[in-house]
């Protein structure tokens, strides 16, 4: 009886000393990581909310990129942290849907703890304004004529970019082609308008300025709907081959981490995007800009997982 009350007077010891903690929460600068490079959307969107959240918090919060393995190497710096707020990441797509299944990354993403979303990437299939493909048909009648000649760029890893490619390679018979891997989407755009390579899966913030620019051109939409390219006529690829890929992004902290910390850093984050200077900058990405709280972000995350795996073992690169 006496070990029982000892070990409820322990216990009761270390919650309250734990609650007190949090409520303190946060003493120190926090460090935010991302696993892509600077001026990709996941970067810009966490650069954006840091700046006010860091103002709720009373605390600076720094961006690392740290790059490799499309998003793992960041990522996985963050699961491995301590939970105690002080290391936090915005991690977006590949990492969170695509590659758990492709790849030994030594982590299940979705046993981060889910602190917020900002937004969900409008993505397409560009090519150079100046590119001999007109149309996304040219480019699958090409690259099925000549297979291993199309050169493309991805963020490193089978993620996101290569999903939309091989589904397009798929519906249109099958195709093969070659990949660049690169740190995000802004060094994407470097190596198409280098001539690097003729084609790029990639998302609206590393884009936009690029095509208004007329530097480069939209063949294919493969996320659920992008507006403004619709209106200038590119097709949906749901409508034109039956498939698309969704790139969802997500503040996230280490496993384990405190309830009443995630619960400050998520109405940090929800106070940030309810700010109308900083939704203006979020939307001046050109992403499809929407708050979700951790618990709503990882069920959207889950679902997606689920959805592009089957994608995945369809194409034959799950390896699970």
């Amino acid at each position: 009886m006496r070990q029982l009350l000892t070990a409820a007077m322990s216990l009761f010891v270390f919650l309250s000393g734990g609650t007190a903690w949090a409520q303190d929460y946060p003493t120190r600068p926090i460090t935010m990581i991302v696993g892509y490079g600077a001026g990709g959307s996941t970067d810009l969107a966490a650069r954006i909310v840091a700046s006010h959240m860091e103002k709720t918090l009373g605390q600076p919060i720094i961006i690392e990129n740290k790059l490799g393995g499309n998003g793992t190497v960041g990522t996985r710096s963050v699961f491995m942290a301590k939970p105690d707020g002080y290391t936090i990441g915005m991690t977006s797509g590949s990492i969170l849907t695509v590659l758990p299944y492709t790849m030994d990354i030594g982590f299940d993403p979705l046993q981060l703890t889910f602190i917020g979303s900002t937004h969900e990437s409008y993505y397409a299939i560009w090519v150079r304004a100046d590119s001999r493909y007109k149309t996304v048909q040219d480019l699958a009648t090409y690259a099925k004529a000549n297979p291993d000649k199309v050169v493309s760029a991805n963020s490193g890893g089978f993620g996101i970019p290569d999903i939309a490619m091989a589904q397009l390679a798929q519906a249109n018979g099958g195709f093969t082609y070659r990949t660049v891997p690169t740190s995000g989407g802004a060094e994407q755009v470097l190596k198409l308008l280098a001539g690097d390579v003729e084609v790029q899966a990639n998302s609206a913030t590393a884009t936009l300025s690029h095509m208004r620019e007329g530097k480069i051109r939209a063949v294919l939409i493969v996320s659920t709907s992008w507006p403004e390219l619709e209106k200038l006529g590119v097709p949906l690829s749901s409508k034109q081959y039956g498939f698309t890929a969704r790139n969802l992004a997500s503040v996230v902290g280490p496993p384990g981490l405190p309830e009443p910390i995630r619960r400050k850093l998520e109405d940090a984050l929800k106070k940030a995007m309810d700010d109308p200077a900083i939704h203006e900058r979020l939307v001046n990405t050109g992403e499809l800009i929407e708050f979700k709280t951790g618990r709503e972000i990882k069920e959207a995350a889950t679902k997606a997982q689920a959805e592009q795996y089957v994608v995945a073992k369809q194409l034959g690169k799950a390896t699970k």
